[in-house]
C-alpha cells in the first residue's frame, strides 16, 4: 500500500512548491512538494480504505507521508480511545510546525471529547520537547478558547520554555484570547505573570489581527511590560 501512495505523491510533486515549503521548514530535508489540497484528497481516500495498514507501513520517508498520517487521523471515524492511543505514537515523531499544526487542525473529534482531551494533553504541558509543547497550545487555540477560556489562560500562565516553536504557539494562543475576549485578556495579563517573550509576541500578533478594533490595538500599543 505504501508504495502506491508514494507513487501518487511523486506524480503530484511540484518543484516550485517544494522549494517554497522547504524554505519555511528549517532542518526538514525530505519535502517532496505536494500541495495540501492534493494531500487532503488522498488522506480522505486512505481513511476510507485500510488506514491501519497505512499506519503500519508508513516509514515517513517524505514529510508528506507524515502529513498524510496526521490528516487521516482526523478523517477516520474511530472512537476517541483509538485516536488517543495512536496519538501517543504519532506525537513522538512530530518534527516541525507544519506536521504539528496539520494534526491539531484536523482532530475534529476533540470537539466532542473536551474533558478526555484535557486529560490526555495534561502531561504534555510538562514536556521539555518543542513540538510536544506546541501540540498542547495549538490544540488549545483550536478548540478551547471559546469553551474553556480560563483553562487556556491558566496554561498560558503556566508556560515556561525557551524553545522557539513552543513559545510561538503559546503567543499565538494568547493573541487568540485577545480576539475572543479583549477586556478579560487585558485584565488577566496585568494581574498574572506571563512569560515575557510570549506576552510581547502575543500582543504583537493580536495587534496584527483584523479582528481587533483600532482602539483596542492602540491600547495594546501603549502597554509597557
Amino acid at each position: 500500500m505504501i508504495n502506491e501512495i508514494k507513487k501518487e505523491l511523486f506524480k503530484n510533486k511540484d518543484e516550485k512548491y517544494q522549494k517554497f515549503s522547504s524554505s519555511l521548514l528549517p532542518n526538514i530535508n525530505n519535502v517532496l512538494g505536494v500541495r495540501f489540497p492534493i494531500l487532503k484528497k488522498l488522506a480522505k481516500k486512505i481513511s476510507k480504505s485500510d488506514y491501519e495498514l497505512f499506519f503500519k507501513e508508513n516509514d515517513d520517508e517524505f514529510l508528506e507521508l507524515t502529513l498524510l498520517e496526521a490528516m487521516v487521523l482526523g478523517f477516520i471515524g474511530e472512537d476517541f480511545n483509538y485516536i488517543k492511543n495512536h496519538l501517543k505514537k504519532f506525537i513522538k515523531k512530530i518534527n516541525c510546525w507544519s506536521v504539528c499544526d496539520t494534526l491539531c487542525s484536523n482532530l475534529k473529534t476533540v470537539k466532542e471529547h473536551k474533558n478526555e482531551t484535557k486529560d490526555f494533553i495534561e502531561n504534555y504541558f510538562n514536556s521539555k520537547k518543542e513540538y510536544e509543547l506546541r501540540f498542547c497550545y495549538v490544540i488549545l487555540l483550536n478548540y478551547f478558547i471559546e469553551s474553556d477560556f480560563d483553562y487556556v489562560i491558566e496554561k498560558i500562565e503556566f508556560f515556561n520554555n525557551e524553545l522557539y516553536y513552543a513559545k510561538m504557539a503559546a503567543a499565538w494562543c494568547l493573541s487568540y484570547c485577545f480576539m475572543y475576549d479583549f477586556n478579560k485578556t487585558l485584565e488577566v495579563i496585568k494581574n498574572k505573570k506571563i512569560h515575557p517573550w510570549v506576552l510581547k509576541k502575543g500582543i504583537l500578533k493580536a495587534r496584527e489581527s483584523y479582528k481587533l478594533l483600532n482602539e483596542q490595538k492602540e491600547i495594546l500599543k501603549t502597554l509597557a511590560f
